[in-house]
Parts: structure tokens; sequence; C-alpha cells
């Protein structure tokens, strides 16, 4: 059994002095981590400054200088760009994804001294700045200036940031748009894991998407040891000697806006720790190693990446009302633990440039709907399509990130909620083994033409930490065992 009481002492003491916060692994919490991740990030490539574009910030919440390496993923998790951010301490950055893919432009940062001598200063009621009481607070360290990276950037380094000031070449651009931009114009289907095409009706938005859509991904971005040019799928980024550090002390958040369609709305980044107890938290997955967030990667170089796993089941409301203009658009995140392409979603050449794609719906989701009067739905007897057609339910959220409108599944009326299981918390007795995902879901809620809000998911169940979050109970009245 595991031993939960001590697990986040351990963690810390493996880790060394880098955790600057205590916080609980695999509680989904938005605390000081090692990785961010921004699950659903978008831009529309035909409209420029009047559609869509997403604004991402990296902070850095320690007084010790970071290396951040920020990664770039089309929306079937293959990456295409990665650079370094460098931060001083309590230093943050603010990107814009428009920025980078339509003017080829990349934050340039450079390792030098602080600009100015001030230090650091409370203020507020309890600080030495309130002249109305002997108020002497415990000051927080002064910040480290980039400079003292030394060696770890140095600005004759390939990967410096300094080197950003000339702005991606636009050839190069444009292969980024072309790669992104394959799930919306390639050729897509829909099979029954029987080698065939189902050619549903009416056509679901898989098929249906057309160039002149939105353009979705995700970005991640790491704490490192050395500024590099590095994917995260690349051997050299684990292990002893690798790129990625385990220090918890970076925070995001993410703005999304378009300023036409009157919409914005902000939330938090997956923010995602490291402990090096992992393997006494974490489910361990067939490759003998702890579940967690890169181990589709890291585990075939026989190591970790002692990141936390995300979630497999998530709760939310929907509002979908034509009468009233309300629609809801839920965004999905779902990463494998095994496989680097998601088993539901066939390329025929896994590569950042595919010429087909195939959602498969034999895997993966299970889905309830209830409505406001406790009636409820599910997509089937059995959660998956049958092998031969004898009862399809479409995949509708085959991609690695993706926003398909709530009228696209089986709702009962305008207004209900959502419970989505993914594999393994969802797995039926004869359930195929590398079907193992991790996930994040949110929901847009839109009145057209006025408004919009954003939020994250309620976590129902994470298999990943607790093996027994499992159908039917899932993480409901959830006790974790103790020895």
């Amino acid at each position: 059994m595991k031993r939960f009481l001590t697990l986040a002492l351990i963690g810390a003491v493996m880790l060394g002095a880098g955790s600057v916060a205590f916080a609980n692994v695999c509680a989904f919490d938005p605390v000081p981590a090692a990785t961010l991740l921004f699950p659903f990030v978008t831009y529309n490539y035909d409209l420029g400054a009047s559609g869509y574009n997403t604004l991402f910030a990296i902070t850095n919440v320690s007084n010790e200088a970071q290396i951040v390496h920020v990664t770039l993923w089309t929306d079937f998790s293959v990456p295409i760009l990665d650079f370094n951010i460098l931060l001083t301490g309590y230093d943050v950055q603010t990107l814009s994804i428009r920025d980078i893919l339509a003017n080829g432009q990349l934050p340039v940062t450079v390792n030098s001294g602080h600009s100015t001598d001030e230090g650091v200063f409370e203020d507020g009621p309890v600080s030495g700045a309130n002249t109305y009481a002997a108020w002497d607070p415990e000051d927080l360290p002064l910040p480290e200036a980039t400079s003292a990276l030394g060696s770890r950037c140095s600005s004759s380094a390939q990967a410096y940031p300094g080197r950003y000031t000339t702005p991606i070449p636009a050839n190069i651009l444009a292969l980024f748009e072309g790669w992104l931009k394959s799930s919306q114009t390639v050729p897509r289907y829909h099979d029954n894991c029987d080698v065939n095409p189902y050619v549903p009706s009416p056509t679901p938005w898989f098929e249906a998407r057309t160039e002149a859509d939105d353009t979705w991904m995700y970005i991640t971005a790491d704490v490192v040891e050395t500024c590099n040019t590095l994917f995260p799928d690349e051997s050299a980024y684990y292990g002893p000697g690798g790129e990625i550090r385990y220090d918890n002390v970076l925070m995001g958040d993410v703005i999304y806006v378009n300023q036409t369609a009157r919409l914005s709305e902000a939330e938090n980044a997956v923010q995602i720790e490291a402990d090096g107890a992992l393997d006494l938290i974490a489910t361990i997955d067939p490759a003998g190693f702890p579940a967690s967030f890169y181990a589709r990667y890291s585990n075939g170089f026989l190591t970790s990446d002692y990141r936390e796993p995300l979630p497999t089941a998530w709760a939310f409301r929907y509002l979908q009302d034509p009468a009233l203009g309300l629609t809801t658009g839920i965004r999905a995140f779902k990463g494998d633990v095994i496989n680097r392409i998601v088993p539901d979603l066939y390329l025929d050449d896994p590569d950042e440039s595919p010429n087909e794609m195939w959602a498969l719906n034999c895997l993966a989701y299970t889905y309830y709907v209830w409505d406001e009067e406790e009636n409820v739905t599910s997509t089937a007897t059995m959660p998956w399509s049958m092998p031969g057609g004898e009862s399809v339910i479409l995949n509708l959220l085959p991609l690695e990130t993706q926003e398909v409108s709530a009228g696209q599944f089986n709702i009962l009326d305008q207004y209900g909620w959502f419970l989505f299981i993914w594999p393994p918390s969802n797995f039926y007795p004869n359930g195929v083994a590398p079907d193992w995902y991790q996930t994040w879901m949110g929901v847009q809620y839109v009145k057209g033409g006025e408004y919009s809000s954003f939020r994250t998911g309620h976590v129902m169940a994470n298999y990943n930490c607790f093996e027994d979050q499992v159908l039917p109970q899932l993480g409901t009245f959830y006790r974790p065992p103790f020895d």
C-alpha cells in the first residue's frame, strides 16, 4: 500500500531546495511547478488581428534566476518549435502566439545584471512602509540576475535567447502554418477499428473543419539546466546529465482574446509539479515507471521525468440554448502515458506533416449527460463502438487538443452537466492495455456577440495516481489507503 503521510517530505528531500512551496502532488492544484502546460492555444491565421489570439505568461516565483524551455506542439502532439527564456528572480514574461506565428517574434532575454539596484521592498499594512506601526517583516531574498546563470546560458551558445532579435524567417513560418493546419486540411475519416472508413451523417466537426477555422495547438514550458535546442521527445532531455530540472518555481496563466467577436477569457496554466518520490505516489505503468506527464517520452529512454500525471475523469456544466444565443465549447487536452500519439488518433505518417488522419470510434472515452431534472443519457450500454458498426458512437475528441461544441454530443436539454471518463478509469474487463490517458478539460460559455467566460472542469478521478479511481465510484467519497 502507498505511504501517503510521508511522501511530501520525501519528495522535498529528494528534490532539494528547489521546491518553493508545499503542495500535494497529484492534487491538480495551482501551485509553483517545474512544468507549465498551456493545454489549449488557439490562433486564426485567416483573420489575423481580427480573430482569436492567445496570450500566455510565465512567472518565476523564486529569487533564483531560471532558464525556461518552451515547446510549441501541434494538435496531434508533434513538437515543431522550441525556444529558451531567461528569467531573473521574481521575473515574468508575457507572450502572444500571434507575435510568434505571424511575425516570427520570440521573446528576447539576455544574460545580464539587474537594470536597477532597488532590491526587494515589502508593502501593505504589515510592512516597514507603514509608519503607524513598527512592523519589521522577514524580507524576501534578493533576486538573482540572469548573469548568475553563467555558463548554463552563455551568450556564445547557439540556443542563447539574446539571438532572437532576428525574427523567424517567413519560409519557416509558412512551414509552421502548414503543419499546425494539418488537422484542418488533410483528408480526415472516422473508422470503427475495422480498417474501413465510416461515413457519418450529418458530417461531424472533425471532417467539416476547414482551413479558415481557428487553428489549435498546445505549449509546454519546463525549468531546464541549460539553454538548449532539444524537444521534450528527445533522450538528452531526461535522466542524469539531461536538461530537465525539478525546481517547482513556475506559475503561468493564459488569456484568450477575440476583439471582433467580443470574447475574452482567462485561466491558470496547468501547473505540473516535480517530485523525486513519484514512484511511491503514482500508479506504475506497463514500462515499470510511475505514470508521469512526460512518461510517453522519458520511459522510452529508461528513465522518468518525475512530473505528476494529469487526471482521467472530469465534470462540468453546459449551457446550450440557441434561443438565447448561449453555447458551450468543450476544450479537451489528452496525452498518453505510453504512446507518443494517442491510440484513438491514427496518422498515416506520425510526424509534423501527415497525409491522412483517422478518428477511431472504438476508443477512448465514456461520457454521461444529466439535465436539470436528473435525467441521464450515456453514449451506449457499452462505452465503445463495436467493430463492424453494430452500435457506432463517433469519437468526437480524437485530437490531442481541441474545442468541440456541446451540441455535437448527445445532450438531453439546453442545460445540464457532463461527466467524462478516460482510460484507464473507464476500463472494461478486456480493456486494451496501451489505452492509457492523462487529460485536461475545460468549458467556454458564450453569449453570442456579448460576452464569454471560461473555466477548468472539476477533477473526478485520477487513475494515474490512484489506480482504484475507476467506474463506477471514480474519486467520489475517495479515501486514500494508509499503512
